[in-house]
């Protein structure tokens, strides 16, 4: 990361009501960086369907068509130029992943959920979900309703080796944005209490800037998280990718759970 946090945004989107949010906060992004904005617009594609039914091809790139202009338009009220790449395949995490290898982006942007169904009664969207697992490089969720970060910054570690990255890239972010920072660490009970609480001291000395400060809770990781999400008024939350983790069918893990249940972006290092 740089001074502006990102250098290779990729907006992974189907200019959906549930893009919205990642839409806004990809757009404002670009804004803050005076970069171009890569965006994937990933279609699904059958090829012995469309060989079958070319109509129906047809139509569906017509309507990406239409929602790829809507979306420049958009782009260009907002001063943001973009850079759109179709990708037409069976799995649209896969075509987003693969995106970003080739674009070698440090961040995806991405929604929270999807279209109603089976996999929307799950906190955060299977498509999603699979985006993180697959991924090498930082993903930005966003909930339809979310705006750009503008009051403080929230970051979740425990006892890993990577917590302490985790807090700089989140100490990084915060101070790019001039906004303070909580590192918050949870312990199961008081038994762990004593470590918890040193190894809080020591993430919030590794994290820069100088708004920063350390909580410590004592119980449930997704109650304490929310809770002090709500306590502070982050409106952005980071965490590590070795603590989310892909579950099978009708599975959950924490941080599904405290991003699913929280209306602001969550930022998943990749470490």
């Amino acid at each position: 990361m740089t001074n502006q946090a990102f250098t290779r945004i990729l907006l992974a989107t189907e200019h959906t009501e549930f893009d919205a949010g990642a839409e806004r906060v990809a757009f404002a992004m670009a804004q803050k960086s005076g970069r171009p904005l890569r965006v994937v617009f990933p279609l699904l594609s059958n090829p012995e369907y469309e060989a079958e039914m070319p109509e129906f091809a047809l139509h569906a790139e017509q309507a990406a068509a239409e929602k790829i202009a809507q979306l420049r338009d958009r782009a260009q009220v907002s001063g943001v130029q973009l850079d759109v790449h179709v990708r037409r395949g069976s799995h649209r995490h896969q075509e987003i992943v693969a995106e970003a290898v080739e674009s070698q982006t440090d961040l995806i942007v991405i929604r929270r959920r999807g279209k109603p169904g089976f996999f929307a009664r799950m906190l955060v969207g299977d498509m999603v979900s699979r985006v993180i697992h697959d991924a090498s490089c930082n993903v930005l969720m966003v909930p339809r309703k979310a705006e750009l970060w503008r009051r403080q910054v929230l970051v979740a570690v425990g006892d890993t080796p990577s917590a302490p990255d985790i807090s700089k890239a989140a100490g990084t972010i915060a101070g790019i944005y001039g906004l303070p920072l909580t590192v918050l660490s949870v312990a199961a009970d008081t038994d762990g209490l004593a470590r918890t609480q040193s190894l809080n001291t020591l993430n919030v000395a590794l994290a820069p800037g100088a708004a920063v400060r350390g909580e410590v809770r004592v119980g449930n990781l997704v109650e304490q998280t929310i809770a002090v999400v709500k306590q502070t008024g982050a409106d952005l939350v980071v965490i590590g990718r070795q603590r989310y983790h892909l579950f099978p069918l009708g599975g959950r893990s924490n941080m599904q759970d405290i991003a699913g249940n929280m209306d602001v972006p969550t930022l998943v290092i990749a470490v």
